[in-house]
């Protein structure tokens, strides 16, 4: 068998199913400059990491979209992210961080139900111990009243005096 024939039995790899480009062109970066003694917004060179990290939308999804990056700024501005997020409609991030949120606090919910009966079991073990210990006191107690009434009753017999 030929090296062209075992390829063509070979099944062809699945590709990856990435959300499909977005329709109309990539939204312009803005980024605030300085002119003369004021600001001024301007269109910028590409979006930075942290818009995109915000729109949720990963580097390489965006690179295959035409999302115009600029690497160097590390500035994040709300109107880019904004602007990001409703060209693409993708909320890829923060779905994947409401999952993990999710996992978390359930996670969280799970250790306070464990944290919970430990107490509880604690508690009714302290509650036994005070009942016990409640117990062991009121016994010495009432030893006590019997060896203080056996003094009394020595004491206040009159002594024999020996027979001469």
């Amino acid at each position: 068998m030929s090296s062209r024939q075992r390829k063509a039995e070979k099944p062809e790899p699945k590709a990856k199913a990435q959300p499909q480009r977005p329709s109309g062109k990539a939204p312009e970066a803005v980024v605030t400059g300085r002119h003369g003694t004021g600001f001024v917004n301007r269109y910028g060179r590409g979006f930075s990491m942290g818009e995109l990290a915000g729109a949720g939308i990963p580097r390489r999804l965006a690179s295959n979209w035409g999302v115009s990056l600029d690497l160097r700024r590390r500035s994040v501005v709300d109107v880019n992210v904004a602007s990001l997020r409703n060209w693409s409609g993708h909320s890829g991030g923060a779905k994947r961080a409401e999952g993990r949120v999710k996992k978390v606090e359930e996670e969280i919910e799970k250790v306070e139900k464990e944290v919970k009966e430990e107490v509880l079991k604690v508690e009714k073990e302290a509650v036994k111990v005070g009942k016990e210990a409640a117990k062991v006191e009121h016994e010495a107690k009432e030893e006590a009243v019997k060896a203080e009434k056996a003094v009394r009753r020595r004491a206040s017999k009159p002594k024999k005096k020996p027979a001469a």
